[in-house]
């Protein structure tokens, strides 16, 4: 019996232990579970801050990209109206000359002499901003006024050598070289057109307009020049052939003798 009372004496130790140790235990898990719902809610809000600042950020790029973009726009399409009638009264005036037969001069002996000078392709004037092209196409409106001084000295290299009656190859040379170039300011002044929106160029509306004027004259120069350039081959061909059968004959004689 005393054994019973001493068990049950026990027990009730035990659970005055654990009643004592439970106001404690729950104190701590109310701080864990506050302290876990406080770090959670601390988390959220710092991602929740975290993505308002991306977009924020996202946000104020896009707007200053556009902006950037609007602006480079507007130099585009400033620059494109300067160049694209530059280009185009250049072009034209280079037709003139490419299809200029000239006159004969007053000389007892006529020389033909030309009526259509030589235009000029002046960039000073241009007031835009150059970087906003694309760098091939800035390239190649650049280079026009270095391939004209080239044409020029081209065309002058030949009228020195003909410079009397009908000066046959210095016509041909001018209409030539200035069919070229206005042909190659039109494709220029054409793409700036197409980066800017800008209507077809009217250069080449008709089969009179600037652009096939020029295209016939510098097709028919240079299947002329395309014909000679193989005459010239065959005939050399011809004279190196003659010219090995002559030492091929000499050494014959000389061995003869």
């Amino acid at each position: 019996m005393s054994e019973v009372i001493t068990d049950t004496e026990q027990v009730k130790a035990m659970v005055q232990g654990f009643s004592a140790w439970m106001p404690v235990i729950s104190t701590i898990a109310g701080g864990v579970l506050a302290g876990s719902v406080a770090i959670g809610v601390s988390l959220l809000n710092h991602k929740f801050a975290r993505e308002r600042e991306e977009k924020a950020m996202a946000d104020r790029l896009r707007q200053e990209n556009e902006i950037k973009q609007e602006k480079i726009d507007r130099e585009r399409h400033f620059i494109a109206t300067e160049l694209v009638f530059l280009l185009e009264r250049f072009a034209e005036s280079c037709s003139y000359v490419a299809s200029d037969s000239g006159e004969d001069n007053t000389d007892p002996q006529p020389t033909r002499e030309p009526i259509v000078n030589y235009p000029e392709l002046n960039f000073s004037d241009v007031s835009g901003d150059w970087r906003v092209l694309d760098t091939r196409l800035m390239y190649r409106i650049r280079e026009l006024p270095v391939l004209q001084m080239q044409a020029n000295k081209a065309i002058a290299n030949i009228g020195e050598g003909d410079n009397y009656g009908s000066r046959r190859d210095y016509f041909r040379e001018r209409w030539y070289r200035y069919a070229g170039l206005g042909l190659k300011a039109i494709i220029q002044a054409r793409r700036l057109r197409r980066m800017a929106g800008f209507p077809e160029t009217p250069l080449a509306r008709t089969h009179l307009s600037a652009q096939y004027v020029m295209k016939e004259v510098w097709q028919i120069e240079r299947r002329r020049r395309a014909k000679e350039a193989i005459d010239d081959r065959d005939l050399f061909e011809d004279l190196q052939s003659e010219h090995k059968g002559f030492v091929k004959l000499a050494e014959e004689r000389v061995a003869e003798r």
